[in-house]
């Protein structure tokens, strides 16, 4: 027979009861509700002043990026309207027919219809110094522009941008003006560094390089040459630069950029010119009598 177990004792002796429940009251919901809304408020604030800093900061510099564009923007407006001073006072200068004139416009028109963006840019600050390089130094203008382009990438290598350097032109112990050190270069396909030449402006670069090329007699004894092409096959062939491919290079960018009509047009404005003076009536013989 099953053995009884009489639990009523056990069973009395625990208390049954329900805990109440913590409450607030009146008091402490308006004390922690008041917090809330403090804290709420003070991250309502702080949000606030981060964002109308972030946005001061954004704003300024955009202001800033703005105000650079614009000047940038009228700086290179004053640089156009400086360079079509010159090519106006170019063609003063030669004393010009207006058929003249206008087939050299027509040139210049072309060479910069061959090119956008960059490249346009390049070839309008490049074409004025070219033209007064041949009609003063009889140095193809084809030959400096290709040069150029072909030395600097159409003026966007660090020598170019940084120091007006635009044909790499190194500077030796007899070079006495500004430098810039240590740049990287290769020789003979060696990695090294070297100093350049540098110069304040892409007309004093130009400017320099011509006069480089007349200082040196391998290279002066082949102004004078007429084709830009031919020019610089004649002062590679005297030493001016190891590169094989160097003449197909720059063939190919004055094909691209049909540089040798700015070399006819001007070889035409002078002969032009030269052809008026010795038909002049106060022109004379070399026995000194009129003609």
């Amino acid at each position: 027979m099953p053995q009884v177990i009489d639990l009523t004792q056990a069973v009395a002796k625990k208390t049954f009861h329900k805990k109440t429940p913590f409450r607030l009251g009146l008091f402490g919901t308006l004390v922690v509700s008041n917090l809330l809304w403090l804290a709420l408020f003070g991250l309502a604030v702080f949000s606030l002043i981060g964002v109308t800093r972030f946005s001061a900061a954004l704003s300024k510099s955009y202001l800033e990026e703005k105000w650079k564009t614009l000047q940038d923007r009228l700086a290179q407006r004053r640089e156009l309207q400086e360079r079509d001073l010159q090519i106006a006072r170019l063609i003063a200068s030669q004393n010009s027919a207006t058929t003249d004139v206008l087939g050299l416009a027509s040139r210049i028109s072309k060479i910069l219809d061959s090119a956008n963006g960059r490249q346009r840019r390049f070839l309008e600050s490049a074409i004025p110094e070219a033209m007064m390089i041949q009609t003063t130094t009889q140095i193809p203008a084809s030959a400096v522009i290709a040069m150029a382009i072909f030395e600097s990438g159409y003026g966007n290598s660090i020598l170019a941008k940084e120091y007006n350097n635009y044909f790499g032109m190194k500077a030796f112990d007899s070079w006495t003006g500004p430098r810039a050190l240590n740049m990287p270069t290769r020789d003979e396909g060696i990695e090294t560094t070297a100093d350049f030449r540098a110069y304040s402006s892409l007309g004093a670069g130009f400017k320099g390089y011509a006069e480089f090329l007349l200082s040196n007699d391998r290279y002066s004894r082949h102004v004078g040459e007429k084709s830009g092409v031919k020019f610089v096959s004649k002062i590679l062939s005297s030493g001016y630069c190891p590169d094989p491919q160097y003449l197909s290079h720059i063939q190919a960018i004055i094909e691209k950029h049909g540089l040798d009509r700015l070399d006819a047009a001007l070889e035409t404005i002078v002969e032009n010119k030269e052809a008026v003076a010795g038909t002049s009536p106060d022109s004379t013989d070399a026995a000194g009598v009129k003609n």
